[in-house]
């Protein structure tokens, strides 16, 4: 038991020595790149909420606009909207 510790040892020894050296030389190690993190955010208090956009007043519209055609006389063929 005690000779296979030593041989453990003495192999892990040698790999640590004559390992070491091995791959500073023969390999190109890129530089570690520290990104730092993003800026907390303030979770405190919730947004805002929006106000409701203003809805138009129906009577301010015509009833009838002279380019725009009846709801069903106009289709798509293919992706373009054909109107009579």
């Amino acid at each position: 038991m005690i000779k296979a510790k030593a041989v453990r040892f003495a192999a892990g020894l040698a790999l640590a020595l004559g390992g070491a050296a091995a791959p500073a030389g023969a390999q190109f190690m890129y530089p570690v790149i520290i990104v730092p993190p993003p800026p907390a955010q303030n979770l405190v208090l919730p947004p805002k909420p929006k106000p409701p956009a203003p809805k138009p007043d129906a009577s301010a519209q015509s009833p009838a606009t002279p380019n725009t055609p009846a709801p069903g006389q106009c289709y798509y063929q293919g992706k373009t909207r054909v109107c009579p």
